[in-house]
């Protein structure tokens, strides 16, 4: 049996996948965080309506079952959120592609 794979609008194939683990992201690059829709009074999301860990695992499970190859957790600074080296061993342990962390600045 043939495995599904994830396609984009051009029918390419997705091998890699972003997930952010916060949305207070300290980079505000204009593409995904323009300041005329992220100004000061931005509503972010309540900390306990952010995706669990376990939340974050299952969704990358589903993505490598549809072909994904590498995941990238971002979020601006990723490091922010709590107990990051849980998820990064999580994912690990679950045999995906390495995770790579984006935005290393404040390390």
């Amino acid at each position: 049996m043939e495995k599904t794979m994830i396609k984009d609008q051009l029918n390419r194939t997705l091998r890699n996948l972003r997930i952010s683990v916060i949305d207070r992201c300290n980079f505000r690059c204009t593409y995904c965080m323009p300041a005329e829709k992220f100004g000061p009074d931005f509503a972010f999301l309540p900390k306990g309506e952010l995706l669990t860990y376990e939340e974050i695992e299952q969704l990358a499970k589903v993505f490598v079952e549809l072909g994904v190859e590498k995941i990238r957790l971002t979020g601006g600074e990723p490091l922010l959120r709590k107990d990051l080296p849980t998820l990064v061993k999580k994912l690990a342990d679950g045999k995906f592609s390495p995770a790579y962390l984006m935005g290393k600045v404040m390390i």
